[in-house]
């Protein structure tokens, strides 16, 4: 016979014909047993075939699960897009029907000509101004060759409300724009703290003409945002179009300059080096701003790196993080070797304002907002932490990671509608709160998994978030009017569904045991007095009577009703409608085996002592209720009945409780053990009584 794969062969081919497959087999010399074995063989690949099946379709579905959730982000990027374009192009409008200037301004005089004419000028300009005024400033100043040009006080407005957002000041450097806010509470000469440093090669100045409550106002485009500003007067408005036009233009005509003297300087070293001459240096040395210069020219005058702050802008601006991160680690590694020459140090600042652009745009990718959708899952923030950490901001992007999650629990959660039964809630409540503090705890250990420290902060975010989860639990649990039984169940099922964190690391139960122990212990305590209040009430109206059912049908009704309880009652019915016990115990019996079974279905050892003694309680005031039945004297006759009813309750049903404890694992308490022989101490009191 064929093997399983051989015959899924000969079963799958197109021109099968099973007829003749059955009557090949069916003339062979097995004959009936032939047929027996190719029967179990089917049936066995039949039941491989649907095991396989059963796999695929479940791949299949986490598979599609994971591409929705990655779809519906990407519907709301791009929803984001097409909203940041349509802004873009009414910019773009507005722009081309607005001049740059519109009168003639005052146009600062060449730096040259004043220095020329007030050699103190440069003196009062340094930066030493922005070190005693401008707090966080110090790496503005490290860049050599940096001076101020320009600097006054600005009114940040708002772009579509025109309402004023904040006081600034702006400092015009000779290669950037610094904006400074004023500090509220100052202390000593410093009055502003940094905000923000833009390069003059990527900003753009346009001119707002007067309108309505705009008055002296200009937009600076700093790629890819815009600001507005609003000047005191229209003279200062003026000054500040034309000195930063001008200073623009005199940055690339420097620019354009150096990369000349650049090229030629290594044009004529190569010429030196090539062709020796008698009169040189043996020694090698040569003049010192020569050998500057031509260490800057080697590092950097290759094109990539001249063109890197453009690339870095553009992958910023698309949004192409990995390839943005890619440029910093490699001119990071190019730059490491480097001497800390002018250049290279100039160079070095442009690279970290770009840096900083790039980290804030990976953590915008994190921080919720109201625009943005929350339905994605923890993959989707994986790209922005791995591009974080990549730049060394692994504490930031834990962080901003975590608050996303939270985020995200707390939506899901919301979404939840309290509809039908507590339990139902509750498994639902369950199903979308342990799921997703799982799928996180994996996302977070692949994504920080070379990050130890980290570890530490995920413990506590998730013991925060099971917080949360809790008293949501508590609300609906304890907050209403549900059965103990009810509790119980969701209590129970909520404990089995924390047991799965396990899979990542994660052991909570004994914490979701303790923030529950306070309200379970007060139900518990709660249900017991109300057992023990209706053994007494239903005490006083206690005949000792068997039930009559009147008809045989309401009896096994009755029956049947009890053995859903867990009492069996069949061998306790005769003449067909009676049954050889009172109503009040089959009725302490029902409701103290649902206490019972329901406070074992969240038994803890914490508790255990708690629950011995509740049951405890509830058996004693039975067995005094029966020992005063006894000892009435209105009652002698039903002694022998009394003793049938204390034996279905002391023997009977606690073999059913100390069943139960068995199935659930745990010890059965020497309190309940007492309680047994309770039952020989009755029979006692009846012999003493009938001797009497």
């Amino acid at each position: 016979m064929a093997d399983h794969g051989g015959l899924a062969r000969v079963l799958s081919k197109q021109d099968f014909n099973p007829e003749n497959f059955v009557s090949k087999l069916a003339e062979g010399p097995g004959g009936e047993s032939d047929l027996l074995v190719m029967k179990q063989k089917v049936q066995i690949l039949s039941d491989e075939t649907a095991h396989s099946l059963k796999k695929n379709v479940y791949k299949n579905y986490f598979q599609f699960i994971e591409t929705a959730k990655e779809i519906s982000i990407l519907e709301g990027e791009m929803y984001q897009l097409s909203h940041t374009l349509t802004e873009q192009k009414s910019l773009m409008s507005s722009m081309m029907e607005m001049s740059l200037v519109s009168d003639k301004a005052i146009v600062e005089e060449p730096r040259e000509q004043q220095e020329q004419e007030n050699p103190e000028e440069e003196t009062r300009k340094n930066l030493a101004f922005l070190l005693e005024k401008v707090e966080g400033c110090s790496s503005v100043t490290e860049v050599p060759g940096r001076h101020l040009v320009h600097n006054s006080d600005l009114a940040e407005l708002d772009a579509e409300s025109f309402m004023q957002i904040q006081r600034v000041h702006s400092f015009l450097l000779n290669d950037s724009l610094m904006i400074a806010t004023w500090l509220p509470n100052r202390r000593g000469p410093v009055r502003y703290r940094f905000q923000g440093l833009y390069e003059l090669d990527s900003l753009a100045v346009v001119n707002v003409r007067d309108a309505g409550p705009v008055k002296n106002a200009f937009k600076i485009l700093m790629f890819p945002d815009s600001k507005m500003y609003q000047a005191d007067s229209a003279k200062a408005k003026r000054q500040w179009l034309d000195i930063l036009e001008e200073t623009k233009k005199r940055k690339a005509s420097r620019d354009k300059q150096k990369k000349e003297a650049a090229i030629f300087l290594a044009e004529q070293q190569a010429v030196t080096l090539a062709t020796p001459t008698e009169d040189s240096n043996p020694f090698g040395e040569e003049d010192d701003s020569e050998a500057l210069a031509a260490i800057e020219t080697d590092f950097l005058n290759s094109d990539w790196l001249q063109e890197l702050p453009e690339d870095l802008d553009m992958c910023i601006a698309q949004r192409d993080f990995e390839g943005a991160v890619d440029l910093v680690e490699r001119v990071n590694e190019y730059l490491k070797d480097c001497p800390k020459v002018p250049a290279v140090k100039e160079f070095r600042a442009r690279i970290d304002h770009r840096v900083k652009q790039l980290t804030e745009g990976l953590m915008g990718e994190l921080q919720v907002s109201p625009e943005r959708s929350l339905r994605g899952g923890p993959r989707a923030a994986r790209r922005a932490v791995m591009q974080l950490i990549r730049l060394g901001k692994s504490a930031q992007a834990c962080d901003l990671f975590l608050k996303n999650r939270s985020s995200i629990i707390k939506y899901n959660i919301r979404q939840l509608k309290f509809e039908g039964a507590t339990t139902l809630y509750i498994r639902r409540l369950c199903d979308v709160f342990i799921p997703c503090l799982s799928e996180t705890g994996k996302e977070f250990m692949k994504a920080f998994q070379e990050h130890y420290g980290c570890m530490s902060a995920f413990v506590v975010w998730a013991k925060k978030e099971l917080q949360m989860f809790v008293s949501t639990v508590n609300r609906q649990v304890f907050g209403g009017k549900s059965s103990l039984s009810v509790i119980a169940e969701c209590l129970h099922n909520a404990r089995i569904q924390c047991e799965e964190l396990s899979q990542i690391g994660l052991e909570v139960n004994f914490i979701f045991d303790f923030l529950i122990a306070s309200d379970l212990e007060r139900v518990i305590r709660e249900n017991k007095d109300q057992i023990i209040d209706g053994v007494k009430y239903r005490a006083q109206d206690d005949k000792w009577r068997p039930m009559n059912h009147l008809s045989h049908t309401d009896c096994l009704k009755f029956v049947e009703e009890m053995s859903t309880g867990g009492l069996d009652l069949k061998s306790y019915i005769y003449d067909a409608c009676f049954i050889n016990l009172t109503m009040n115990t089959a009725n302490f019996s029902k409701s103290c085996l649902s206490f019972a079974n329901a406070v074992l279905l969240v038994h803890t050892p914490e508790i255990d002592y708690l629950i011995s003694e509740a049951i405890s309680e509830i058996f004693r005031a039975e067995v005094t209720h029966i020992e005063d039945s006894i000892k009435n004297k209105d009652f002698y006759r039903e002694h022998k009945f009394i003793l049938k009813n204390a034996a279905f309750v002391l023997e009977v049903l606690m073999g059913k409780i100390e069943s139960a404890y068995k199935d659930k694992g745990v010890v059965f308490p020497k309190q309940l053990l007492d309680i047994n022989g309770e039952y020989r101490r009755l029979k006692s009191v009846v012999k003493s009584l009938g001797a009497s």
